[in-house]
């Protein structure tokens, strides 16, 4: 037969043992939780990064166009100030048409304004998508949860009495046989042979 003493002891190891499985494992899902935050973080921060990098791009092409535009402007209408001047031809007809080239500047400097303003909500929309789905990455993985210590314990506690109770013997009356040793214990009159 089993001491009971020694089978509650066995029961609080094997709640310990279970509390530091539970704890290990819960460590664990923490530590793969932060691996992939900081992974998630990492990709958000390089998309982010290579969308401004995108930007700075759009905007010196937008500045190079710009500038090219405005060297067109100025060679259309200085060479239309110098064949106005050659054929000896001046006035408003002259002016408007000069006029018109920076006005063709001005228009095609508008249109890329409008276009890089474009490209550059769009890249901040990139980038905000970028952080949801890191966020989302983030919460893919569950965070670790601690085990209850107190649960556990009581938990351990509620076992290791109910197995010192169930390996408990109460110890039985002696034994007196009823024939044989000349003692009445039956409560009845009979003869002894």
């Amino acid at each position: 037969m089993c001491d009971p003493t020694t089978m509650a002891v066995l029961q609080v190891a094997k709640g310990f043992a279970a509390f530091q499985e539970q704890k290990a494992q819960a460590d664990a899902q923490q530590a793969r939780y932060e691996q992939n935050r900081i992974a998630a973080n990492q990709a958000r921060d390089l998309k982010i990064q290579s969308y401004n990098q995108r930007m700075i791009q759009e905007a010196e092409a937008a500045a190079a166009k710009k500038q090219e535009l405005a060297i067109a402007a100025l060679e259309k209408r200085e060479r239309a100030a110098v064949a106005a001047g050659e054929a000896g031809v001046s006035g408003s007809t002259v002016d408007s048409l000069l006029n018109e080239y920076t006005a063709q500047r001005l228009r095609g400097v508008t249109t890329i304004n409008r276009n890089l303003e474009n490209i550059e909500r769009q890249i901040e929309l990139e980038k905000m998508g970028a952080s949801a789905e890191a966020e989302s990455r983030m919460n893919s993985l569950p965070q670790g949860r601690q085990p209850s210590f107190l649960a556990a314990a009581v938990g351990t506690a509620a076992s290791a009495a109910g197995a010192y109770q169930q390996y408990s013997v109460d110890e039985p009356e002696p034994y007196v046989p009823l024939f044989g040793t000349g003692v009445n214990t039956s409560g009845f009159n009979e003869p002894t042979p």
